[in-house]
């Protein structure tokens, strides 16, 4: 959880910002900086009014910026002229609010300067970027392996760039109608709760999804690479994993720079001489770092064994160490995609599920060990009564 340290002795004004800000951020209070907690990702407000009359604004903020290096400092004041506003900002300060400021404005302050804290400071959760040619067959895998993290308990988010609708929407048959431009029009003031009332939710596994055209059927417009990377550095600060499903993105700068950024790179191709070209031309057109490619990993979907172009061969072209086969049934496949049931979620998951879960390095449940367990317990209690 980020923290506002607040250096006052003002209550009211420390109720004021924990009224903008929400309960998923805390305000703490201090009358020094010695006393402040800087573990997390966090900023400093300072109440003008507090400021000692035999020190200036201006040192004060740089005693904050040296006791607390990289962390943002906004300064509350009563004095909102233009002289008083530009001295704060040139000692240092990222920005100034009126102490008597309507909670909306005082949000919309300081939670850009937490995100801001948040990407830079805190700790960013796994993204793994799903690349290919096959839109669907990417969208599946992207969703199923966002469900398994969901399933185990991750705080997990799918974001789907299939164009000309969502295929993980139909997927997971949900409805949405938040995209990627209005989540890059709110990057200001997003946080947790925000993020809880806009993203879709599946309620079966918890997973939320955040798609290309939100619902429109329509390429979002007025977004640029930069606008995007930034927000999923955002969202990686509110998410423990991230699925990125590449999809319509076709900018090869944008999605080099989500590779160079992502812990994990899967590359998804079938058994087929066409569509492996196509992945061919796909990477060197992204044209990933040596570092970024000690990330990658191919994953041949609807793996045969009985076909002759096999994943190592297909891993060797693509110039890719790591390779995995997923097996599917075309016909399950579609029809969950049809039915909107997830394979990942069905009771009889088998092969594919346990494929899955170890492409995401998660180990299956053990099946019957806590009915064992009771069974076990349940014997000693009557051995126990037996003998009193």
């Amino acid at each position: 959880m980020p923290t506002i340290n607040l250096l006052s002795v003002d209550r009211t004004l420390e109720r004021r910002l924990a009224e903008a800000v929400g309960e998923h951020v805390e305000v703490e209070m201090i009358q020094s900086m010695e006393l402040a907690d800087l573990s997390g990702p966090g900023i400093v407000v300072i109440d003008h009014t507090s400021v000692p009359a035999d020190r200036s604004l201006a040192s004060s903020i740089g005693h904050v910026l040296h006791a607390a290096p990289g962390r943002g400092v906004v300064v509350a004041t009563d004095d909102m002229y233009a002289d008083q506003v530009l001295q704060a900002i040139r000692a240092g300060a990222a920005d100034v609010f009126a102490r008597n400021s309507e909670s909306k404005h005082i949000a919309e302050v300081v939670t850009r300067l937490l995100n801001n804290s948040m990407t830079a400071q805190g700790r960013l959760g796994r993204l793994t970027l799903v690349l290919g040619t096959d839109q669907e067959a990417m969208a599946i895998l992207a969703t199923d392996m966002a469900l398994a993290y969901s399933l185990s308990d991750a705080a997990s988010l799918l974001v789907d760039c299939t164009l000309p609708s969502s295929t993980a929407e139909a997927y997971l048959d949900l409805k949405v109608d938040y995209g990627l431009a209005a989540a890059v029009s709110d990057i200001d003031r997003m946080d947790t709760s925000l993020l809880s009332d806009a993203l879709a939710r599946h309620e079966a596994s918890g997973l939320s999804l955040l798609t290309f055209d939100g619902g429109t059927g329509a390429e979002p417009a007025g977004i640029g690479p930069n606008d995007i990377v930034g927000l999923i550095q955002l969202l990686r600060a509110n998410f423990e994993h991230v699925v990125l499903g590449a999809g319509s993105l076709k900018h090869a700068g944008l999605l080099r720079e989500l590779a160079s950024q992502a812990s994990a790179v899967e590359v998804v191709c079938s058994q087929s001489i066409r569509e492996l070209d196509a992945c061919r031309r796909l990477l060197e057109k992204v044209s990933l770092d040596t570092a970024t490619a000690t990330r990658v990993r191919l994953i041949v979907w609807d793996h045969d064994p009985r076909i002759l172009l096999d994943g190592r061969r297909m891993a060797d072209v693509l110039g890719i160490d790591a390779v995995m086969g997923i097996q599917t049934d075309r016909v399950r496949a579609r029809n969950a995609l049809n039915a909107g049931k997830p394979m990942m979620l069905d009771r009889d998951g088998g092969g594919y599920a346990q494929a899955i879960r170890r492409a995401c390095n998660i180990v299956a449940p053990v099946k019957g060990a806590r009915v064992g367990i009771d069974r076990m317990r349940r014997a000693v209690l009557r051995l126990v009564e037996k003998s009193a």
